[in-house]
């Protein structure tokens, strides 16, 4: 009997050292791993999120992809919200304990870091990301808040997809119901692929345009000319040559220019002529000053133009005057006064009329009989 109760008591320290060591594993290997946060420090962060599908109490919260911590809690507000898209409906509580580079994760959560929901993988599992906070945001404290940012959940991403499936499948069937009209011979691609109208004509161009080049190439019409008549060429060659020599005499006559040869080359490099033509511009500017000067006094009522310009006296008698020769061109029309009788009166044009013919007849008549009218006496003493 003693000794069956040194047996069990032997049986139970072992089994005793046995849990103690798996006990003393589970715990080194959740130390080495990093899960092992019952003596560390832990600090709570909440966020608010509109959709947090494929989220569960205990996933993964990285910072930059790095594990800091782990969900605690997730839990739906009590707030109703005021439309479909408010990104407020569930809270996401956290708890960060994790370090990176013997540097705690939470000094570098801010208040300007965002909480992202991003896959972990092909099964659907989410976790959160975190974004490292910047110094324009400050160090957060237990339980403080940091904003969400959205993204495309799994279910969006299927539905995107199912909304595209269906259109590839309508463009599917709209290219169905064309290859099977194009089939048919309906369309302008069907009538092109089934009329034999068509087959016939193209084949007839291109026969046509074989014929053509044929013809080109014995040098028979215009194009074959132009190919093929040595004669053309010549000419081109010609005048490619004229066009040189003509280019040859340019620079010659630039060349004679810069020298200050010819007529141009004078005019650009004479300097007496540059003088003459400064002398002639300051003329030009000294006569345009004096016009100045003249329009200046004319507009003052200055010198003879200005006073015809400005004083009422002189516009009145000049009105005055164009009175009076209106007048008396009035009076000559109605034949009144000496000179209006003299162009109006027929009488006395008759009579200077008849007047002129006998001092016409008296004047003839005296050159063929002078002494008719000549008589003279001679008296000696």
């Amino acid at each position: 009997m003693p000794q069956q109760q040194k047996n069990s008591i032997a049986g139970l320290r072992v089994g005793l050292l046995v849990l103690a060591a798996i006990g003393i594993l589970i715990l080194t290997i959740f130390a080495v791993s990093g899960d092992l946060t019952i003596f560390k420090k832990k600090t709570t962060v909440r966020t608010f999120m509109a959709n947090v599908d494929g989220l569960h109490r205990g996933a993964e919260v990285r910072l930059s992809g790095m594990k800091i911590g782990s969900v605690k809690e997730i839990n739906l507000t009590s707030k109703i919200p005021d439309d479909q898209n408010a990104n407020d409906l569930i809270e996401v509580v956290m708890e960060l304990s994790g370090q990176i580079n013997n540097v705690p994760a939470i000094e570098r959560v801010r208040t300007d870091s965002l909480a992202v929901l991003k896959g972990a993988g092909v099964l659907g599992d989410n976790i959160i990301d975190i974004t490292p906070g910047t110094t324009k945001g400050q160090a957060i404290q237990n339980n403080a808040i940091i904003k969400s940012y959205a993204t495309k959940s799994v279910g969006d991403i299927i539905n995107a997809s199912k909304t595209a499936m269906d259109n590839l499948n309508v463009i599917t069937d709209n290219i169905k119901d064309v290859t099977a009209n194009i089939r048919k011979g309906e369309g302008s691609i069907g009538r092109f692929l089934k009329d034999e109208t068509i087959y016939t004509n193209l084949n007839k161009t291109v026969l046509q345009a074989e014929a053509l080049m044929s013809s080109v190439r014995k040098g028979e019409g215009t194009a074959g000319k132009l190919i093929s008549d040595p004669e053309l060429y010549n000419r081109a060659n010609e005048l490619v040559a004229s066009f040189k020599e003509s280019a040859e005499q340019i620079k010659l006559v630039l060349a004679d220019t810069r020298e200050g040869k010819g007529t141009v080359g004078k005019l650009l490099k004479d300097e007496e002529l540059y003088n003459r033509a400064k002398n002639l511009i300051v003329k030009f500017e000294a006569t345009a000053d004096k016009l100045d000067n003249t329009i200046a006094k004319v507009n003052r009522g200055e010198g003879t133009v200005g006073k015809l310009l400005h004083e009422d006296v002189l516009y009145q008698e000049f009105r005055d005057s164009l009175a009076k020769i209106r007048t008396l061109t009035e009076n000559l029309e109605k034949g009144e006064g000496t000179a209006g009788k003299l162009l109006k009166d027929e009488a006395l044009y008759k009579n200077l009329n008849e007047t002129t013919s006998e001092m016409t007849k008296l004047l003839y008549d005296l050159r063929q009989n002078p002494k008719k009218y000549l008589n003279v006496k001679v008296t000696v003493f």
